[in-house]
């Protein structure tokens, strides 16, 4: 086999690799790194419903923060657990505060969510500047792989 040859078929099996490493990396180490750096175990959340709109659409990617309850503001936008309703997880604007819990609602709703415990809160939405950081259509992909 010439060196040609065997650089050739080096390539041919290294760029596939190559591939696969990146694919893994994004599905795997990026989420644990952020999660290590917004100090939440859900650093990443797509936005299923139309709740939130027009402030956060269906199908947007976001990034979550840890937040502990005494850095908790109204106005907050906030990821909490929500297994009553079968979903996992809600996305909603703080608009009361008191010391056993918190009331949200969604930019979109009429009515107030019932009220959430402080162990159930995940984390609040990042913000980039004055507006919540959120990345359009990338959450569809999320949504499908679920």
């Amino acid at each position: 086999m010439t060196k040609l040859m065997k650089k050739d078929s080096l390539k041919k099996f290294s760029e596939p690799l190559l591939y696969i490493l990146i694919v893994i990396g994004f599905v795997f180490l990026i989420p644990k790194a952020l999660s290590f750096v917004l100090k939440t175990p859900y650093p990443i959340a797509a936005i299923s419903s139309s709740s939130m709109w027009p402030t956060l659409k269906a199908g947007d990617l976001i990034l979550i923060e840890g937040v502990k309850k005494e850095n908790l503001k109204i106005g907050d936008i906030v990821v909490y657990q929500n297994m009553k309703q079968g979903k996992g997880f809600t996305v909603h604007r703080v608009i009361k505060i008191n010391d056993q819990n918190f009331i949200t609602r969604g930019d979109a709703n009429a009515v107030s969510d019932k009220p959430v415990k402080y162990n159930k809160l995940i984390g609040r939405v990042v913000y980039l500047g004055n507006h919540p950081f959120r990345m359009p259509y990338l959450g569809r992909i999320t949504m499908l792989i679920h």
